[in-house]
């Protein structure tokens, strides 16, 4: 089985709500699941969020659409997935793939790439961002539950705690890692939810495309841009993975302070 797990929570600090604001007359989060419902090959779509009670408004869409979810811990969100994956009875086989909910221009067809890639290469862990070519919020990771589990037993730093994959891409001796890279390095498009420029840059792609196609590709949207180029400006300011470069920043200041205590 193959099952997406996509991470979600309301308490965003940059732009609280982003994954139930209304996106083209329905919530992000609901395109998200929408556009991985085209994949073929995922067969269940699983929403981990937390127990901050902030998140009811998400459990709540949840249980009126019928999506599978899951409520676990809000900072050790490493546990949340591996919980998340006991409770729906995954097995050691079983594929992980791991979605966040600010990606509502995900593309189905680069996650199935990424996940045939990882299963053709018999890999641990394969992904499209440790040599970054698509589009920031094109992000995806796939990995066996086995992998899983032995990151939740062995990662013990916070940052690995709080981002799932770290650990694993810490340790290229010890899991067999892989990458899919695009023909053509589209890295320094912004197509991530984490700012309101983003939500309107996100905003101004769907009012171009979705009612000509509501599942519009990367390939649209690249198109959408060569045309209108205007709209890169809209969020460009902002660095990629503001959230791990903090996390880590934070690891650094923590050490420092047990070695001068």
């Amino acid at each position: 089985m193959i099952y997406a797990i996509i991470q979600a929570r309301m308490g965003s600090t940059r732009l609280p709500g982003k994954v139930m604001l209304d996106l083209s007359g329905i919530p992000v989060i609901e395109h998200v699941i929408n556009r991985l419902n085209r994949s073929n090959l995922i067969d269940k779509i699983i929403i981990v969020t937390s127990t901050d009670s902030n998140n009811q408004p998400l459990i709540d869409f949840c249980i009126s659409k019928d999506v599978s979810y899951f409520v676990g811990s809000e900072e050790d969100v490493l546990d949340r997935y591996y919980q998340a994956a006991l409770d729906n009875n995954i097995q050691e086989d079983d594929i992980l793939i791991r979605i966040t909910s600010d990606c509502p221009l995900i593309d189905p067809f680069v996650v199935d790439k990424v996940i045939q890639e990882h299963i053709s290469s018999d890999n641990d862990y394969t992904t499209n961002v440790l040599d970054c070519t698509y589009p920031d919020g094109l992000d995806c990771e796939v990995f066996n539950f086995s992998t899983l589990k032995d990151t939740w037993l062995n990662a013990n730093l916070s940052s690995q705690r709080e981002h799932v994959t770290l650990y694993i891409r810490d340790n290229p001796d010890k899991f067999k890692l892989g990458n899919v890279k695009n023909d053509v390095d589209l890295s320094d498009f912004r197509w991530t939810l984490d700012e309101k420029e983003d939500f309107v840059f996100i905003e101004e792609v769907y009012n171009n495309l979705f009612d000509k196609n509501s599942f519009f590709t990367m390939e649209d949207i690249v198109e959408l841009l060569n045309e209108k180029p205007e709209l890169l400006k809209i969020n460009s300011k902002f660095d990629r993975n503001e959230g791990l470069i903090k996390s880590l920043k934070e690891d650094e200041d923590l050490g420092s302070r047990n070695v001068n205590e």
